[in-house]
């Protein structure tokens, strides 16, 4: 078994050696943990007061993060990266729906029995204290906008090989098929 697994690195080409590299660089950019800032935590807990986390924001966040990714990637050089989002994420707030329900049966004289059934619910949202005692909707889950595109203009931009990686990059890193990406020369 290890002779097999020598002898299959051995047999590695240069492109297979640079998309695993390419591979293990992008596990190990998202894997990285983010500092924040006392001033940045406090921002973030003000933002979820707000419906969705603007659109511009996240776009740029994937800017970024595919921006330090590529430029790590040799051969790559210079990057800009631009991406277009198809629409805005959304937040879902937690409810709390409490049900009432009332079961009535009443006899009349002829002995006809009649059944009445009711039923109420009331939709609340359920809020949390922030650290300043205002209260803010609980956000049980956030949903990102989508991906429209992503365009990486590049220094390597020119090598077929190194397009590849990138588009292959690209489709990992944000699940984008690969006629949303397009790849180009930088001047």
């Amino acid at each position: 078994m290890k002779e097999r697994v020598i002898a299959a690195v051995k047999k590695m080409k240069r492109e297979q050696w640079i998309v695993c590299g390419l591979a293990g660089l992008l596990l190990l950019v998202i894997a990285m943990p983010v500092k924040k800032t006392a001033q940045k935590e406090a921002d973030d807990v003000q933002d979820t007061s707000k419906e969705v986390k603007g659109e511009t924001d996240i776009r740029q966040e994937y800017e970024e993060q595919l921006e330090r990714a590529l430029s790590q990637v040799q051969g790559v050089g210079k990057v800009k990266v631009s991406v277009t989002m198809e629409s805005t994420g959304k937040k879902i707030v937690e409810k709390d729906i409490p049900e009432d329900s009332e079961t009535s049966s009443q006899k009349d004289g002829e002995g006809t029995e009649n059944n009445s059934q009711s039923a109420s619910s009331q939709e609340t949202t359920v809020y949390e204290e922030t650290q300043n005692g205002s209260q803010i909707p609980y956000v049980s889950s956030e949903i990102y906008p989508e991906i429209r595109g992503v365009l990486v203009i590049a220094e390597g931009g020119n090598d077929p090989a190194l397009v590849q990686q990138i588009q292959e990059a690209v489709m990992a890193l944000f699940h984008v098929d690969a006629h949303k990406i397009k790849v180009l020369k930088m001047k």
